[in-house]
């Protein structure tokens, strides 16, 4: 009866370690997955088209026929960071990062007031007022949008490198804390035994004989 419920410590022991280390490599590892790469991804490509975008409208200030003008305008339109950002909402978990995200969706909303401002005066060829306009208002407004965006794949890229040094610990050290645990039932039952057997062997000698 004792090594029987010596034996089943030992299993719900084991398995009970076995079952925390499983939860903990899932969670962390389906959150680094779902939310982690994806915001990671959707941030990364939206800062790019970003800095693309003022490039090129940067290049509008320059001499250029109307058709050409006409045509970086149209880049910059087809180049929209909008379905990048509707795809960042699905990786959205925590209140922080939604936070983060309504911020930097309020300073891109500011900022493409001033893009459509700046567009227009390009369309109408007025461009020395685009040029007071771009590095003056705009200038800031991309500025405070920039630092928002910035600061989304930061906190994505922070996320991820906790999220990873967790899993890494919990892959690195599961399995030493499973064994110990193994081993001390197992000490604990060898130990157990040798006390039965040798309790029984002294009462045996105090046994009379026939």
């Amino acid at each position: 009866m004792i090594v029987g419920a010596l034996a089943a410590a030992i299993f719900l022991a084991v398995a009970g370690a076995g079952w925390f280390t499983v939860r903990e490599l899932h969670e962390y590892s389906s959150k680094l997955v779902e939310d982690t790469l994806p915001g990671l991804v959707d941030t990364g490509l939206a800062g790019e088209r970003m800095h693309d975008n003022r490039h090129t409208m940067h290049e509008m200030l320059f001499p250029h026929t109307a058709a050409e003008r006409a045509q970086m305008i149209e880049q910059v339109k087809t180049n929209s960071t909008d379905a990048l950002w509707q795809d960042y909402t699905a990786s959205i978990f925590e209140p922080a990062d939604r936070q983060n995200y309504q911020t930097a969706m309020l300073t891109r909303s500011n900022y493409l007031q001033g893009c459509n401002q700046f567009l227009d005066l390009v369309s109408a060829g007025k461009i020395d007022e685009a040029t007071v306009l771009f590095n003056g208002d705009l200038s800031q407004r991309f500025q405070r949008y920039n630092a928002a965006a910035k600061n989304l794949f930061d906190y994505n890229m922070w996320q991820g490198i906790g999220r990873g040094k967790i899993i890494l610990e919990t892959a690195t050290y599961a399995p030493w804390v499973i064994a110990g645990v193994c081993v001390l039932m197992f000490g604990f039952g060898l130990l157990l035994g040798l006390r039965l057997v040798l309790s029984g062997a002294k009462l045996n000698r105090r046994q009379p004989g026939p």
